[in-house]
């Protein structure tokens, strides 16, 4: 049986239901590699652990440049979009459901979910939305400070630069987003 892992984090609840994206970087391994990647990244670019929107602007951009560049992201970057609904948790769920289904290619998997900022009684609530949907979650974890972790940090970047580019961004945003789509380095789970 294979196991799945995944950082979770989301941005647009301040739009109040007009636009929210949930970004998940999902992999089969113990993820400590792309951990290191992203902290040399990190270092590399400037950004350091700053989440999205609290990075200098070129620092971040430099970042996703190096993430998309790395061949050891591709197919773990993905992103859900989600308009006209408050309902945050059932769509988050939603989202990391259909990314472990079409992770685990149909086979057998046991999945672990960190999801940035979520208490204690949401992981329970998660769990038993996960059991109900047929979705095989051993254990979800809410991560209490995005700047612990780099995973968690990377899905930060992956659903603010989503964000920006769907609320129109300048055009080096959209050609990187355009770029990363088409070599396979962050794909779209549909909403």
């Amino acid at each position: 049986m294979q196991k799945l892992t995944c950082f979770v984090d989301e941005s647009g609840q301040d739009t109040k239901g007009q636009l929210f994206v949930v970004a998940i970087v999902i992999f089969r391994d113990d993820g400590e590699a792309l951990s290191s990647a992203c902290e040399q990244f990190e270092q590399e670019s400037g950004k350091g652990k700053f989440k999205w929107g609290k990075a200098e602007y070129r620092r971040r951009n430099e970042y996703l440049r190096r993430v998309f560049a790395c061949k050891s992201f591709e197919g773990y970057l993905r992103y859900a979009v989600f308009h006209q609904t408050t309902d945050y948790d059932r769509v988050t769920v939603q989202a990391i459901g259909r990314a472990l289904l079409d992770q685990s290619a149909g086979q057998p998997y046991r999945a672990i979910v960190h999801v940035d900022g979520l208490s204690r009684t949401k992981e329970r609530e998660y769990t038993r939305e996960f059991r109900k949907r047929g979705v095989r979650v051993h254990k979800v974890r809410g991560v209490a400070k995005d700047e612990n972790n780099a995973l968690t940090r990377l899905a930060d970047a992956i659903a603010g630069f989503v964000r920006d580019v769907l609320e129109g961004a300048g055009d080096e945003l959209q050609t990187m987003f355009t770029e990363a789509r088409r070599a396979g380095m962050l794909s779209e789970i549909p909403g």
